[in-house]
């Protein structure tokens, strides 16, 4: 038998497997489970999305500069 991690006559499918499996909700259990043990990836992503943006802004403002 599943423990519960909560407090008992909470319904939590987010965070309880119990709770996911009797609710039919597994998938979306494992899929938070998943994003929540990689947390640094979308900062990550966001870093190198700027970082990128920026460099292509620099690169048309000298474009522009050079004619």
């Amino acid at each position: 038998m599943l423990l519960h991690r909560h407090e008992p006559g909470v319904f939590d499918p987010d965070h309880c497997r119990t709770c996911a499996r009797r609710a039919g909700l597994l998938d979306h259990y494992h899929r938070v489970q998943h994003q929540e043990v990689r947390p640094g990836r979308a900062h990550r992503d966001a870093r190198w999305a700027l970082w990128s943006s920026a460099t292509a802004l620099l690169l048309a403002a000298a474009a522009l500069l050079t004619g």
